[in-house]
């Protein structure tokens, strides 16, 4: 359980995220964030001493993808200290560093899903399916290949999954306990052969054409999904919706990720908070329209201009419009992929 009057100090470990991390953290933001990195390992009597300074025995760690396991043990070293670490349960880092403990995870459950292996036969799937190769350990699409399974079978550290075009979808969650909270689905635009990565596209929350029944489906799956896997705090869900209207589950991502602010900036929730914040519980809706692409540039904090940049450019306005030509104008480009508007 997280619940506790006591505010938290927060450690952030991927250096990018500690840039806008303490803009979605309410009042004392800077105060109560240290920012770790995301070296192999970190000097737990350094972090002690920092941490007594801010004065918090409540901790909160927001791990990165690489760090998830390092920082349950930091987690566990802080505990014999005196500290309350707050870290990713054992689970959760489980099911989330190993893609394929993850689809057996989903395949348990009876989830939608694409058709999987790690051998050279794809169950279900007849003829010489094309396929995407992951690294079973990998994240933000490393070590992806699309392929012929006949000409590419996987590695013994990678697994194959049978490629399909559709819509992706990313939903997150905050799970404390019993009180589960999710925000607006993120629309990440459709899939291509060419494999472009969602954090390289168009991202939108909420995304006005969504059915209200997909919608809801994907906020009620991705509640008992972070449940399942016994997630604690903030995770990301991916999803595919295919032409048939299935939402198949790709991943579950028990970590920070960028996907977070875009969400926060559409509801004007500070997300972070939600750690101190007991009140907020259930679905919350989007108050304003957020829209996010890829950036190259100085990193952007203005949150009274509703704009953050860092590796994605993320704005936020009244209407679907007036935010894709607030991205258009941030970014000094001439246009913004209007594939969201269709």
């Amino acid at each position: 359980m997280i619940r506790s009057t006591e505010p938290a100090a927060h450690l952030v470990m991927p250096a990018s995220v500690g840039v806008w991390f303490p803009h979605f953290l309410g009042s004392g933001g800077p105060d109560r964030t240290l920012v770790l990195g995301e070296a192999p390992a970190v000097d737990v009597g350094v972090v002690r001493d920092a941490l007594s300074r801010i004065g918090s025995r409540r901790v909160v760690l927001h791990s990165g993808h690489d760090t998830l396991y390092r920082d349950r043990t930091l987690a566990q070293a802080l505990a014999g200290s005196g500290f309350r670490p707050i870290a990713q349960s054992g689970r959760a880092t489980r099911i989330g560093l190993d893609k394929l403990l993850m689809k057996e995870f989903f395949d348990a459950r009876g989830c939608p899903g694409l058709p999987w292996t790690t051998g050279n036969r794809l169950p279900g799937v007849a003829g010489d399916p094309l396929v995407v190769i992951k690294d079973r350990h990998g994240t933000q699409s490393r070590g992806t290949v699309l392929a012929r399974l006949s000409n590419r079978a996987p590695a013994p550290d990678e697994i194959a999954e049978l490629y399909a075009d559709g819509v992706e979808y990313s939903m997150v969650v905050f799970r404390d306990g019993e009180r589960v909270v999710t925000l607006p689905p993120i629309w990440k635009g459709p899939t291509s052969t060419a494999l472009v990565p969602p954090w390289r596209r168009l991202r939108l929350c909420p995304y006005d054409s969504i059915d209200p029944a997909l919608e809801r489906r994907l906020r009620d799956d991705a509640r008992a999904l972070a449940v399942s896997a016994d997630a604690v705090g903030l995770i990301e869900i991916e999803y595919l919706v295919t032409a048939d209207g299935v939402a198949r589950v790709l991943e579950i991502n028990p970590r920070v990720s960028g996907t977070m602010r875009l969400a926060a900036m559409a509801t004007g929730l500070p997300i972070f908070a939600l750690y101190d914040d007991h009140t907020v519980s259930g679905d919350v809706a989007a108050t304003g329209h957020a829209a996010e692409m890829p950036y190259r540039g100085d990193p952007v904090c203005d949150p009274a201009g509703g704009v953050f940049a860092t590796s994605r450019l993320t704005v936020v306005a009244d209407d679907p419009g007036r935010a894709l030509d607030k991205l258009r104008r941030c970014a000094g480009v001439p246009a913004v992929a209007t594939a969201a508007a269709a």
